[in-house]
């Protein structure tokens, strides 16, 4: 327990039990009590404490409250809406990798109505499928028992948390997901931090483009993600291996997609 009341950024981060990392994106993003003296920064303690205790979490979750809300809406029409936007390239691009294997434990985060899920399931041993809309994984589960699949089991989940322990898994896939979450650095790290050492993180999204309308009605936090800003956040978080590759363009009115493997390195 920090018994002083004056701390620096490390002791004010480990009072927060967060990150130095998280905790100066919180300054930067959040109207934290504090004080640049110099070159360095002070906090008080007890008015660290106070400002916490005043929060709400009603201010951060009606954004997120609202894109549940549209997938709770959309999630029985959600494999329609979807084959405008990307097609089975995603699926047959991870199975053309030779990555899966019938040993494998894969966590598909942000699953939605189980495409990944139900497309790698034969390929694969157990599957756990993640998402934050409980009618998206009605769906799935619907889906799935409809095709005779059995190795898929459907997990709720928060927006940008994981709610597994470290090192569970052996593969990670987040297909279409990232662009959908305000800080997808963090979630970055969530999925290294539930890998096994040498385990594959799998990523398909949409390269940035500039339709507005598209994102209004998709309820689309960013305009596609830029691959080469993720390959710094991997690399920052210790994936190594990281291998990033255009899908062909599929069609008029469909978005540029791109794919991402990487390997997090084996821990020494």
């Amino acid at each position: 327990m920090l018994e002083k009341e004056i701390l620096n950024m490390e002791e004010a981060a480990e009072l927060f039990g967060v990150s130095i990392k998280t905790f100066i994106k919180l300054l930067r993003e959040e109207d934290v009590p504090a004080r640049k003296i110099g070159r360095e920064w002070r906090f008080s303690k007890q008015a660290l404490i106070d400002w916490l205790a005043k929060g709400s979490s009603k201010m951060y979750s009606s954004s997120e409250q609202e894109v549940r809300q549209f997938f709770e809406k959309i999630a029985d029409k959600w494999e329609e809406i979807s084959s405008g936007i990307y097609d089975h390239s995603i699926i047959n691009k991870l199975i053309d990798f030779g990555l899966l294997n019938k040993d494998m434990t894969v966590l598909d985060y942000g699953s939605g109505d189980g495409f990944i899920s139900r497309g790698i399931a034969s390929h694969t041993g157990k599957i756990i499928a993640m998402d934050m809309s409980v009618s998206m994984l009605d769906e799935l589960d619907r889906k799935a028992k409809q095709q005779g699949i059995t190795n898929i089991l459907t997990v709720e989940c928060e927006e940008s948390e994981v709610p597994l322990r470290d090192s569970r898994v052996d593969m990670v896939c987040a297909s279409m997901i990232l662009h959908h979450i305000k800080f997808p650095d963090d979630i970055v790290q969530e999925f290294y931090r539930v890998l096994r050492p040498k385990g594959v993180l799998f990523i398909a999204d949409l390269l940035p483009h500039n339709d507005e309308e598209f994102q209004i009605s998709m309820h689309d936090y960013h305009r596609g993600i830029n691959p080469v800003a993720l390959e710094q956040w991997l690399s920052d978080t210790g994936f190594c291996n990281i291998n990033i590759e255009k899908l062909p363009d599929i069609g008029k009115g469909k978005k540029n997609i791109f794919v991402l493997t990487a390997v997090k390195a084996e821990q020494v």
